[in-house]
């Protein structure tokens, strides 16, 4: 019995991460958050990032320019990933933050509040 509540427990929680619709921004936060500092504002060229600025580097920006190739590379895979108006949401969300794991906290409830109303519809 113990068994099975866990196994449920654990569908529940994959299925809840698969409609939020940050849930890949999510999961690049989890696995880059402990190779940058925790920036608001704008994008950093030092050890520090916002959290845009961390997706970008996930995707081979190396923060130096925002004229460069790398950038441009990443740049084109982030639009891949999120639209500009998740981009911005997200943004707002890290400059209304202290850490990464605020932003994470606050895009789990967003994204799970946006995938329950697009759901309604």
């Amino acid at each position: 019995m113990v068994a099975f509540c866990c196994w449920l427990l654990m569908n529940q929680i994959l299925l809840t991460k698969a409609k939020n619709r940050f849930a890949e921004v999510i999961e690049i936060i989890e696995q880059e958050k402990h190779n940058y500092k925790f920036r608001t504002g704008t994008l950093g060229q030092d050890s520090f990032r916002c959290t845009i600025g961390l997706i970008l580097s996930h995707y081979g920006w190396t923060g130096y320019s925002c004229s460069s190739t790398d950038y441009e590379e990443a740049d084109y895979k982030l639009n891949e990933l999120i639209s500009t108006e998740e981009q911005r949401i997200i943004a707002s969300i890290n400059d209304s933050s202290e850490s990464y794991d605020v932003v994470i906290e606050r895009l789990e409830r967003s994204g799970r509040n946006h995938s329950l109303n697009s759901d309604s519809k």
